[in-house]
């Protein structure tokens, strides 16, 4: 009788915990400070070789806010300092977050020349402890010295830090 009244209690107490942990929407939301960085390869539209370009850094303010809790709806805004707003959707399931593609402008520094390029953006990310990191795609096409290239090859990370109130 002891063995299954102690076999309960941790029963009890594991729902308890697993109960208590965060998951999906209520993962993301809140208020973030973030940091956007990373590296495109460029390749040219017609020719041969290809060049990295580093992409402009970006910080600013984040807000992830939940939509459709049951479906996992979030918007998320950015608001870079001295840079543009951008929204985008996405969809938080379990411990991850899916970034719906979405297509804006970005900076591009190649060499000593900044160039804008059209870009469209997916990706997703993860949480740990109060850091999220955005693993994200930028594939779209530039001009760069009269020349038209293919942006491939990204390497984009966003590392957005919970602020706390």
């Amino acid at each position: 009788m002891e063995k299954s009244r102690i076999f309960a209690l941790v029963i009890a107490v594991v729902l308890a915990v697993a109960g208590c942990t965060k998951d999906g929407p209520d993962l993301f939301k809140g208020n973030w400070s973030f940091k956007t960085s990373g590296t495109v390869v460029l390749t040219p539209s017609s020719g041969s070789g290809s060049l990295t370009a580093s992409v402009v850094t970006e910080s600013g303010q984040m807000d992830i806010i939940t939509t459709d809790k049951d479906l996992g709806n979030m918007v998320i805004t950015m608001n870079a300092v001295l840079g543009d707003a951008v929204v985008m959707d996405a969809v938080a399931r379990g411990d991850s977050l899916t970034i719906d593609s979405f297509n804006r402008l970005v900076r591009l520094q190649v060499g000593m020349e900044t160039v804008s390029a059209d870009v469209t953006v997916s990706g997703g990310a993860r949480r740990y402890d109060d850091t999220v990191i955005f693993t994200l795609e930028y594939t779209g096409v530039c001009t760069y010295n009269g020349s038209g290239y293919i942006i491939g090859g990204s390497d984009i990370k966003c590392v957005a830090k919970l602020n706390d109130y």
